[in-house]
């Protein structure tokens, strides 16, 4: 693959490194921590001034009209500084699957508010990996009610990523037939209940229960397993975010180590730290080529379901080495939850398991050499 950035790729990545660094003060993120809904609202409202929002949407709607593939290195940025906004589940999680299964109405309705930063969209795809089949924790029954296109949803989507903000829910659900389907479900309507907690990176998530809730079944474009297509988008953005957060975290160990002196050096000439941070470094490198080869496949029409998986196993599982290793260079600094360094551990962590842990994406990688796809 070609791995040089176009000229656009670098534009966008300029203008998200400059909205994040400016929004990235470690005492704000300490301070939205201890609000209630660990939003930063500043930061989203930046994000939409600055165009970054509408990066995915058709400029008819407001947006700029690119593609995951130019968008993917906003999500590094963010992974960079750990801007508290859900950007990967709007972007990836509800504007993609709109513009790619949605009809003229249902785009028209949302992509707008979302580009202007009025509309926060998330997916329901972390319990995902664990229900046999795919989408059979919540079912689909057509005919039931006429406030959302005929179709209403019932049962439970666990873990949802932000859904205490989202003003609506992609969802995949089962329906009569035993098809899995995208359903859009706005959350403001009867029939759904969101039971809110904090994950581990301190943000928030819900189980979120669907009694005959309303819901639009995304039923436009290509025909394909499009849940599978889903997937492999965020699978994607959530190893380019992981992606970010282990490079700062490296650099901040770096920073710390060069800075901080034993026997009148700096600890970062011994040894036995040198080498520990080399191997972080490889780490990295290791997750962004893995990250940008799943990415150039999928944007391009290649196969991809191998590269997505060895992407999302490099992040979570070269990830956590990262984390794990800059907290252990810190020394007792790497434990006071007044230090920022310790927010890496936390988002890596969350991230490791989302949409799947580093060991089961190896499981999938092996299911496909058993089907005999080449990796």
């Amino acid at each position: 693959m070609d791995f040089q950035l176009a000229e656009e790729q670098v534009t966008v990545n300029d203008l998200a490194r400059d909205v994040f660094s400016r929004n990235g003060d470690p005492q704000r993120l300490f301070d939205i921590e201890a609000g209630p809904d660990r939003f930063d609202r500043v930061l989203y409202r930046d994000l939409a001034e600055s165009g970054i929002l509408g990066l995915p949407v058709p400029e008819e709607h407001g947006g700029a009209g690119l593609g995951l593939w130019e968008i993917a290195g906003v999500f590094v940025e963010q992974g960079r500084t750990l801007g508290t906004v859900p950007l990967w589940e709007t972007l990836v999680g509800g504007v993609l699957p709109l513009l790619r299964y949605g009809n003229a109405k249902q785009q028209a309705e949302w992509l707008p508010r979302v580009a202007a930063g009025d509309a926060v969209l998330t997916v329901a795809v972390d319990d995902l990996t664990d229900a046999r089949p795919y989408g059979a924790r919540v079912r689909a029954r057509s005919g039931a009610e006429p406030g959302g296109d005929g179709v209403t949803l019932s049962g439970t989507a666990v873990g949802v990523r932000s859904a205490h903000l989202a003003d609506a829910i992609v969802v995949p659900a089962t329906d009569e037939a035993g098809a899995v389907g995208l359903y859009l479900v706005p959350t403001a309507g009867p029939g759904v209940r969101r039971d809110t907690f904090e994950r581990t990176d301190r943000g928030l998530a819900s189980d979120v229960h669907f009694e005959d809730a309303a819901a639009a079944l995304l039923a436009e474009g290509p025909e394909e397993d499009r849940l599978d297509w889903l997937l492999r988008q965020v699978w994607t953005a959530v190893a380019a975010l992981q992606s970010g957060v282990s490079q700062a975290a490296v650099r901040q160990a770096a920073d710390y180590t060069s800075g901080r002196e034993q026997f009148g050096v700096p600890i970062a000439t011994f040894q036995a730290v040198a080498h520990q941070l080399a191997d972080c470094h490889i780490d990295t490198e290791a997750m962004e080529v893995t990250y940008l080869n799943a990415l150039w496949r999928e944007t391009t029409g290649r196969p991809s379901r191998a590269a997505v998986h060895v992407a999302k196993y490099w992040a979570a599982e070269a990830g956590d080495r990262v984390a794990r290793t800059v907290q252990h260079v810190h020394g007792g600094m790497g434990a006071d939850v007044t230090y920022p360094i310790h927010r890496y551990m936390l988002w890596t962590t969350q991230l490791a398991n989302t949409a799947g842990s580093g060991a089961w994406h190896l499981q999938q990688l092996a299911d496909l050499v058993g089907e005999g796809e080449q990796l």
